[in-house]
């Protein structure tokens, strides 16, 4: 015969599941961000410049996130005139500088984790992760490793509407 569980067992239990995911939920607005890009240029994004804003988490050793880089690259070379902005942040634990600048050839800055104004608990557990941040700085699209495929189809979908928002 199967015991159950009291019910403040399962409330208990909700209410860590609740936490654990609140805590790793990304902040729904674009806090300003900071960074030196991998060329050792200052770099920053804010959610009151009324451009639409791509964050896009990486690392040079995830197969995933190079695949993904060409085509949003290719979106920032499409739309970057119309008021796109893009920054790939790599979570490389202690990679220099030129091994990220080296494992991608795009046209959009990048920068390592250590050199933005983000905290690690705010970036995310799995790559790779594309964060959409519209022009009033919500956030509007998350694209996560294995759950929503990131494509070139899928931003020209989302893409051309954000922009259009002023």
């Amino acid at each position: 015969m199967a015991t159950r569980k009291p019910a403040v067992v399962w409330k208990c239990t909700l209410a860590a599941a609740a936490l654990l995911l609140a805590a790793a939920a990304p902040d729904p607005r674009l806090a300003p961000l900071n960074a030196s890009s991998v060329e050792g240029w200052p770099f920053t994004l804010a959610g009151n410049e009324r451009q639409v804003v791509i964050v896009h988490y990486w690392a040079t050793w995830c197969a995933a996130c190079r695949i993904e880089m060409p085509i949003l690259d290719a979106a920032y070379k499409r739309y970057h005139g119309a008021g796109l902005e893009m920054l790939g942040i790599a979570l490389d634990a202690g990679a220099s500088r030129a091994k990220v600048r080296d494992a991608s050839s795009v046209s959009f800055p990048l920068a390592r984790l250590a050199d933005t104004s983000i905290k690690p608990s705010q970036a995310p557990g799995a790559l790779p992760e594309t964060r959409v941040y519209s022009r009033d700085g919500r956030l509007r699209y998350i694209f996560r490793a294995g759950t929503e495929k990131l494509d070139a189809k899928t931003l020209e979908r989302i893409l051309p509407p954000l922009l259009a928002e002023r």
